[in-house]
């Protein structure tokens, strides 16, 4: 019988977490790294890629919206992919509060902008009430939730470029495919690198109802193998290495792919530290797993790795902290500070 350290064993080898990989085959193996907290698809190659470099883990990324309808770093060569699978709309249908033609007529004068070289968020919003954008067009246009911005990602128009900036690019023709086809090659990418997982979990990663999962499995089905663990059958693909032993300490991104693949996150989360890792408002932070489950929060603070622990801490579990802490980030962090009262 199967356990859940046995299933949490299993996440990490597929995830890269033993054997590191190269940048762009983690991003498109992990079907992505969520990205509406810009530095999160960054600290979860730091941990992940062989070849990550702080100044340039971003480039031949960008970022739009896939998955649960959230913003995720992909490979700009895999965009078409990603919104296939999403489904693209033919036509402008109105909404935010426009008009088709509205949206339609804006929409190519932003891009025609971004094609000129205004690419910052900022100097878009300028030309665009130079140009004589109403403030109501305004608004919806560039709403905080998407507005016109989000429905041009939609179409493959353009794209946020990866990393810190609010800058678009243009994505001129994006390669985009059958609905069925792309959504294919995703759901096999998700049972080999983020299974085990249930069929609740992979319906819950792909904001899909369950039927459509299990309809899309009829018509394209996968090998896929299956164990038991706690009276619940877990599916994936491939193999892994079932004599490695769970490392003493990991530190995951915010939104790491080791918690967004699964709905029920029990292989590595105590029932009583839920909403230490995930907020009321669905704010995933990044976590520090020692011993094989979370124990910790951290931030960034300057040069300062701020760790603040769910319950109280061992020594040694300090001292791991503080070592692999120390080691990840290295000339980044020059202190560790163990913050038990935030």
């Amino acid at each position: 019988m199967t356990d859940k350290r046995e299933i949490l064993l299993a996440s990490l080898d597929k995830q890269f977490f033993f054997d590191k990989g190269r940048k762009k085959r983690i991003v498109s193996s992990l079907c992505g790294l969520q990205a509406q907290f810009a530095n999160n698809p960054g600290h979860a190659l730091r941990i992940r890629a062989d070849d990550f470099a702080s100044g340039t883990w971003h480039d031949g990324l960008v970022k739009t919206w896939t998955f649960r309808n959230t913003l995720h770093a992909v490979r700009k060569d895999e965009l078409g992919l990603f919104l296939s699978a999403q489904g693209v709309p033919d036509k402008w249908d109105g909404g935010w509060g426009l008009p088709p033609k509205t949206m339609a007529r804006w929409s190519a004068f932003l891009l025609d902008k971004i094609g000129e070289g205004v690419c910052d968020r900022e100097a878009l919003k300028i030309a665009s009430r130079k140009a004589g954008m109403t403030d109501d067009e305004m608004e919806c246009a560039f709403h905080g939730w998407g507005g016109l911005i989000k429905e041009m990602a939609k179409r493959g128009l353009i794209a946020y470029v990866s990393g810190t900036a609010k800058r678009f690019v243009a994505c001129g023709d994006v390669a985009l495919m059958d609905w069925e086809e792309a959504s294919a090659i995703l759901l096999e990418r998700y049972f080999r690198y983020l299974g085990p997982a249930t069929m609740a979990d992979c319906a819950n990663f792909f904001g899909c109802r369950g039927r459509t999962l299990l309809e899309l499995l009829k018509k394209r089905p996968l090998p896929l193998k299956s164990i038991v663990c706690e009276g619940v059958e877990y599916w994936y693909l491939g193999k892994w290495n079932a004599t490695r032993e769970i490392p003493p300490c990991l530190f995951l991104a915010g939104f790491d792919q080791l918690l967004m693949a699964y709905k029920d996150r029990s292989r590595l989360v105590d029932g009583k530290h839920k909403s230490d890792v995930v907020t009321n408002t669905g704010i995933v932070h990044p976590t520090v797993l020692v011993d094989g489950s979370l124990k910790a929060k951290w931030r960034k603070d300057g040069r300062t790795l701020v760790i603040t622990p769910f319950a109280k801490l061992t020594r040694r579990q300090r001292r791991l902290i503080d070592d692999f802490g120390g080691e990840l980030f290295g000339g980044d962090v020059l202190q560790v500070v163990f913050n038990d009262e935030e």
